[in-house]
Parts: C-alpha cells; sequence; structure tokens
C-alpha cells in the first residue's frame, strides 16, 4: 500500500515531495512511538547502522518512486523486488549459514512468482518493461538502484538489531537519516538547478501521508520478522509486496493483471506456505 501510494504521490507532486513525505511522516511516528515504547538507546553502532540503512532507503525508495510514477507500476514493481532480495538473500545465505530445504524450496517458488508477475503479455502487447518518458538505460538505472537501495537497507538494519539495537531506535535512525538524506540531495541540486518546483496539494499531503506510514509499517515488520528467523527468508517474505502494488494498480489504475501475472501471485502464496512449514 505505501508503494503504490508514493508512486501516486510523485505523479501528484514530484519525486523529492513523495520522498520527503514518506521519510519525515515515518519519523514522526517513530518518535512518538519510539517515547511510548520506553525501548532504551542502544550503543552507538546499532545507531550507526540504522543510520546508513535509512540513506540507503531513502536512495532506493526515491528511486522506485521516480520508476513507479513513470512506468507500469505493476511491472516496475516486481523487477525491483526481484533484484533487490536476490543480492541480499544470496549474502545472507553465504555469510548466515542455510535454511532448511522447505525454506529454501519456498524461496525459490516466491522468487519465480515475482519473475512471472515481471513478464510480458504479448497477447496483451504489454512491454518487457514499463513505458518510460526516457532512455531504456535511465529506466534500467531507476530499477537497478530501487534494487541496490533496498537491498542494502534490509542489510543494514539487520546489522543494527544484531549490534544490539530493538525496535524503535533503528527505525527512528533510519526515519531521521532518511529525512536528512532528501534535504542534503535538495541542497545540492538547487543550485544547479536540478530540483523540481514544490508542489503540494492536499490530495498529494493526503496520498503522501498514506505512503509514510505504510513505509513504516513495512520497515516494522521487516525489523521484528529479520530478529525470529533466518535473514534470506525474511528478505524474500519482504520482497513480495509487488503483488499488493500490482492488485492495486489493477483496481485503481486499471492496469491488466493477464493470466501469467495471476499464476505469479498463486505462486507467491504457495511460497509463503512453504516457508511457513517446518523443515
Amino acid at each position: 500500500m505505501g508503494d503504490f501510494a508514493g508512486g501516486i504521490t510523485t505523479r501528484l507532486a514530484n519525486n523529492f515531495v513523495a520522498v520527503f513525505l514518506a521519510q519525515f511522516v515515518g519519523l514522526l511516528a517513530a518518535a512518538v512511538l519510539l517515547v511510548a515504547s520506553g525501548e532504551p538507546a542502544p550503543g552507538s553502532e546499532a545507531l550507526l547502522w540504522g543510520a546508513a540503512g535509512g540513506v540507503s532507503g531513502a536512495f532506493g525508495l526515491g528511486s522506485f518512486y521516480l520508476a513507479l510514477s513513470r512506468g507500469t507500476m505493476g511491472l516496475v514493481a516486481p523487477l525491483a523486488a526481484l533484484l533487490a532480495a536476490a543480492w541480499p538473500a544470496a549474502f545472507a545465505l553465504l555469510t548466515g549459514g542455510g535454511a532448511g530445504p522447505l525454506a529454501l524450496l519456498g524461496m525459490a517458488v516466491a522468487l519465480l512468482s515475482i519473475v512471472l508477475i515481471s513478464m510480458p503479455d504479448r497477447r496483451l502487447g504489454s512491454p518487457v518493461l514499463p513505458t518510460y518518458h526516457g532512455s531504456r538505460g535511465q529506466e534500467w538505472l531507476l530499477i537497478l538502484g530501487a534494487a541496490l537501495g533496498f537491498g542494502g537497507f534490509f542489510l543494514f538494519v539487520d546489522a543494527s538489531h544484531e549490534a544490539g539495537g530493538a525496535v524503535w531506535w533503528p527505525l527512528l535512525m533510519v526515519k531521521l537519516a532518511g529525512v536528512a538524506s532528501v534535504v542534503v540531495a535538495a541542497l545540492v541540486l538547487a543550485p544547479l538547478g536540478r530540483f523540481p518546483g514544490i508542489r503540494l496539494g492536499s490530495a498529494a499531503l493526503l496520498v503522501g501521508c498514506v505512503a509514510g506510514f505504510g513505509d513504516l509499517g513495512g520497515n516494522l515488520f521487516f525489523v521484528l520478522a529479520s530478529g525470529q528467523g533466518e535473514l534470506a527468508v525474511v528478505i524474500v517474505l519482504t520482497s513480495l509486496y509487488p503483488v499488493m502494488t500490482a492488485i492495486l494498480a489493477r483496481l485503481f489504475l486499471h492496469e491488466r493483471l493477464s493470466p501469467l501475472r495471476l499464476a505469479g501471485v498463486g505462486l507467491a502464496i504457495s511460497g509463503v506456505v512453504l516457508i511457513s512449514l517446518p523443515s
């Protein structure tokens, strides 16, 4: 839901407004929840890893929102998610020990589901990549930027958790660093004439707040899940968000879901079931 709302906010306003709103709303909510929880502050190492996750996540979110706003959501989201899941999950398996056979099978099925959701339907005339107002190279750079940013977020936030960060302090640092990253980017780009004018109507503000709460919720559930199981499994499960993005794009934007993509949704559910079974 948060990613879908972020893409819509970028269309209503611009990319900087969408990312800033998502990070700022998440920062305010995380600060309130941290105070309410009374969670003690961790050491500096956990805070620094959380900040690194925030910078990486903001970079990925900016690339992702821009790609969503200019392309077909039902294709951009799965492509970015597949790449964002593959490389950190492989890294986690190589450095943190292997998962059980059923979990590995479930991960393979879940990744395959993302591939199917990303596949073109030539009968319907769908492109291999979403329509984009620019070069094909720019299109891939945005998708790769999102994958690198999200993948780095997974690894950095898990490192913060391992260094003693519980829940709310790592999330606060993620959001604080995210807001700072957007501000720094604006200060750098404004003198170069590449910072777009601020356009913030009531619709963009409302949808941007939805994006912020959705993004914080996704971050929160990842932090909670990463402490409960294998990191590679958690990353793959987290990266199934394109299923919901594709469904919302179909319902609200009338983007077509071909039988192939519907089969991908079914495989995603099967992958989750396999991962959930005891090894």
